[in-house]
């Protein structure tokens, strides 16, 4: 399914500066603009925004696995043998499989909700938990790949688009805030400094599938 713009919007409040440096809340808001009706059956699932534990974050840690959007029937893909690959014990296929069966744990069902009187139009809105980078309690990264699982951009003039606005009195980390395209190369982010209430905007635009991180830094 094509797509002729996904526009992200996220909004991420401070709470940790209150919960002893547990976590921030961050809340989704994206619109999508497709060259034909999406399927009415397709659903994704979204983080939930439950609390997820230390070691369950450890295992996605050790194993890469992020909590994206990810098309409904590519959840647990891949798991199915998970009980065949531990009688072969084989432990790096079952830590995988078990990471992907943690994930779905965490994560709520979600359709995309169609825009009245805007053909081929959708919205989808959620929220949920950003945890402290390991190694460092005071970095927090927004971390999204657009367009969503099961979505490809129309070559003609195909877009996708972040916009996200970090807590009060955290600081952008230029270093580690990039978008990574197709061919892993680096695509630059505007930032702004919004002084009256001393938060920062960060904003990419791009027309090849990209992967985003946005880290900010409480000082």
């Amino acid at each position: 399914m094509k797509i002729q713009l996904q526009d992200l919007t996220v909004s991420i409040t401070g709470t940790s500066r209150y919960n002893g440096g547990k976590y921030d809340i961050a809340r989704v808001e994206t619109l999508l603009v497709t060259t034909e009706p999406l399927p009415t059956e397709w659903s994704w699932y979204v983080p939930a925004g439950v609390s997820v534990p230390p070691e369950v974050l450890a295992m996605f840690d050790a194993t890469g696995i992020t909590m994206l959007p990810t098309l409904a029937e590519n959840v647990l893909k891949g798991t199915e043998d998970v009980l065949q690959q531990a009688e072969a014990e084989n432990l790096e296929e079952v830590k995988m499989d078990a990471a992907k069966l943690l994930l779905r744990t965490v994560l709520k069902k979600s359709t995309l909700t169609p825009i009245p009187d805007a053909p081929n139009t959708y919205h989808l809105s959620y929220e949920h938990k950003l945890y402290p980078v390991k190694g460092n309690p005071k970095a927090f990264d927004y971390k999204i790949t657009l367009p969503f699982d099961g979505l490809h951009l129309n070559t003609s003039g195909g877009r996708v688009q972040v916009t996200v606005l970090t807590p009060i009195g955290a600081q952008i980390d230029q270093n580690e805030t990039k978008g990574i395209d197709e061919q892993k190369r680096e695509i630059a982010e505007q930032v702004a400094h919004l002084q009256n209430s001393n938060r920062f905007a960060v904003n990419f635009g791009y027309q090849i599938d990209p992967d985003f991180t946005i880290r900010y830094i409480y000082q």
